[in-house]
């Protein structure tokens, strides 16, 4: 229902935006206009850094390196596991990331960007993951996959960190 809502307010607000005065003799396309004195982000440099970051975040995942984790969040990041309420705040994160490494061990842990998309200080990230963990209560290794939605920000020093991360398997419920 809301995005069947969301998707008629858009529709309204776009033709509303393009019926008024299709005569309208602008020189400049609106986001232009309003980007006007700011770089154009390096779109395949975003892309990079991301990669890079994705990288050290599964090398940080294996060791179980709740601090390192953390670290890849900012301070008012939003982290939506499955199986878990939402965590809010670095804090919470590196809770949750703690509760998480004492209750099981990776042994694998693999992020595919699928695409980034950029768009000023922000870059969002579409991927796929595939993890095997184990638990003291299993009897053997369990494997998942599935995908991810990662909403990355532009910081002062250059790097992005992450703003909003959500993930689910794709496997089916048990």
């Amino acid at each position: 229902m809301r995005s069947h809502s969301l998707a008629i307010i858009t529709l309204v607000a776009a033709t509303a935006c393009t019926t008024k005065d299709a005569r309208r003799t602008d020189t400049a396309a609106p986001a232009t206009a309003t980007l006007a004195g700011t770089a154009a982000p390096d779109a395949a440099a975003v892309r990079q850094s991301i990669d890079s970051a994705d990288a050290r975040f599964g090398a940080a995942a294996l060791k179980g390196d709740t601090a390192a984790l953390a670290g890849f969040y900012t301070d008012d990041a939003l982290f939506m596991s499955s199986n878990a309420p939402a965590a809010r705040g670095h804090d919470a994160i590196a809770k949750n990331f703690a509760g998480m490494t004492s209750a099981m061990k990776l042994s694998t842990f693999k992020l595919q960007a699928q695409d980034v998309v950029v768009a000023g200080d922000y870059a969002v990230e579409t991927g796929t993951y595939d993890l095997t963990f184990s638990t003291p209560k299993a009897a053997k290794p369990t494997h998942d996959v599935g995908k991810y939605l990662v909403l990355w920000k532009k910081q002062t020093d250059g790097s992005y960190k992450i703003l909003r991360d959500i993930s689910n398997s794709d496997l089916p419920a048990k």
